[in-house]
């Protein structure tokens, strides 16, 4: 009897320490993926509002160093205009005066008899003497009803004192659509909030929750300590228990979270645990009663731990997917802007350590608005499937890196290749996306085309070039061969190379 009861409560402890172990290991692979998906969103929004803050402190700057009169900011009406046709995410820009009256917009003959003086972010920047660019909760516009996050720069007169705003809004829908674009199972759960707690938007999407605060204690402790954690909490919002994992970005008061169930997190485990303790039962069953079957019910523990292993390597599987989801665009299967950056870097340091030559090219879908507005969402995206492909088609050497860089643009960098091998490139590319015969009437040429900007490496300059520069240098490229007519490739420096 002893000797059955040690072996059951060997195989009891054993079964408990081996559930323990997987539940900790499952808990920790969810928390990194929370983190890992966290850190994305965060550096993807801390760009998108450092861009509009640009724009915002621009605009300020201009109209305050100038101390422009309502006419001449007036003037500046058809660059605000400009500014926002090449925005995703940008929805107005205003110039407000003193008394909350607009003065120019990038919504002419509608905003003229709208008096934003009420607004909060109005009367904050009337009673603060700040000039800090604030990011404030989102909110419906007078105009369209749109729901819109503001962002906001109070303008001082010569003499310090207030003398109006400047407001650039961004799209929630924009905001919205970047969460939902992540995979996060059943009852996943993503939100971006100002630090103090306020929703600025969150998935699942719900118009009661724009603007609510949610402001948890746990967290903002931890976010004094460092800019990124993870937790588990139940969400004050819809009551699910999640496994949370957030980031403060960097340049703004924004905190980024991404959250999965936990029902979904364990739904492995606790399968796995069931298959134990069934295992168990019917062992400690077996020893108790038929002790001459010992022998027997090993073996069924074995088959039992190999199910378990079996269930660990799928968990594994799914990790490995969702460290894929993290660095690859979804859309294209392309590398994404992070994973593009990192890499990148790292090459364009090796070749310049090496003196090693390498290009790097910028490219563009020709007139993708145009395409996008006459065919719809499903087909541009398509249509962006098919011309990444060609590029990979055209790139398709180990060491190239063929990337997303952001809506239609692509980027390319070419290790071991100088300007002539890129300008080879570059009009493969052209031709390349030319012979899918994608049909676009919006387009001069009847087709869809791309426009290409190149950079190489020029080693007799010190220091050699650094990614961030080609990358800039290429940009200048390209911009000059839209301005050439698009449908061809430019080489930095200014030099005639159309397709």
């Amino acid at each position: 009897m002893a000797f059955i009861a040690f072996t059951l409560l060997t195989l009891i402890g054993s079964n408990a320490w081996l559930a323990w172990r997987s539940y900790q290991k499952e808990l920790g692979l969810a928390e990194e993926s929370a983190r890992n998906l966290s850190h994305a969103v965060a550096q993807h929004f801390d760009g998108i509002f450092s861009d509009v803050s640009r724009t915002v402190e621009n605009i300020a700057f201009r109209i305050e160093q100038g101390e422009m009169p309502a006419a001449d900011i007036e003037a500046l009406q058809p660059e605000l205009v400009n500014t926002l046709s090449h925005s995703d995410h940008l929805h107005s820009i205003f110039v407000f005066d003193r008394d909350g009256a607009a003065i120019v917009s990038t919504q002419p003959g509608r905003s003229s008899a709208i008096s934003n003086a009420d607004r909060p972010y109005f009367l904050a920047h009337l009673t603060s003497p700040s000039t800090m660019t604030l990011i404030n909760p989102p909110l419906t516009t007078r105009l369209s009803d749109s729901w819109v996050i503001p962002v906001t720069r109070r303008l001082n007169d010569a003499q310090g004192r207030f003398n109006g705003m400047v407001l650039a809004a961004i799209k929630v829908d924009y905001v919205r659509a970047v969460l939902e674009g992540f995979s996060l199972g059943d009852n996943g759960a993503a939100a971006l909030t100002l630090a103090d707690g306020t929703i600025l938007v969150r998935r699942p999407f719900a118009i009661g929750d724009l603007g609510r605060n949610i402001a948890n204690p746990y967290i903002a402790d931890a976010l004094k300590r460092s800019r990124s954690g993870t937790a588990r909490m139940r969400s004050p919002v819809d009551g699910v228990a999640r496994v949370l994992g957030f980031e403060i970005t960097q340049n703004h008061p924004v905190v980024a979270a991404v959250a999965r169930a936990e029902s979904a997190v364990f739904r492995s485990w606790w399968r796995s645990i069931a298959v134990q303790c069934l295992t168990v039962l019917v062992l400690s069953v077996l020893v108790a009663i038929f002790g001459r079957f010992v022998i027997r019910m090993i073996r069924l523990r074995s088959d039992a731990q190999q199910e378990i292993v079996l269930a660990h390597r799928q968990v594994s599987d799914a990790n490995i997917r969702l460290e894929h989801l993290a660095t690859h665009d979804g859309l294209t299967d392309l590398l994404n802007r992070r994973a593009f950056d990192v890499r990148a870097a790292a090459l364009v340091a090796t070749s310049a350590r090496h003196q090693r030559p390498v290009s790097l090219l910028l490219l563009d879908v020709d007139h993708f608005k145009a395409y996008n507005d006459r065919f719809g969402h499903q087909p541009g995206d398509e249509c962006l499937r098919l011309v990444a492909s060609a590029l990979l088609r055209t790139a398709q050497r180990p060491g190239d890196i063929v990337a997303r860089y952001g809506g239609e643009e692509f980027i390319i960098v070419l290790p071991e290749t100088d300007a002539a091998g890129a300008r080879v490139i570059a009009q493969s590319a052209v031709e390349a996306v030319r012979g899918l015969r994608i049909e676009h009437p919006g387009s001069p040429e009847g087709m869809v085309t791309i426009s290409v900007g190149v950079a190489s490496t020029r080693f007799q300059l010190r220091p050699a070039p650094t990614l961030s520069e080609l990358v800039a240098q290429a940009d200048r490229a390209l911009y000059e061969m839209k301005h050439a007519g698009r449908n061809g490739f430019r080489v930095y420096p200014a030099g005639p190379t159309a397709a």
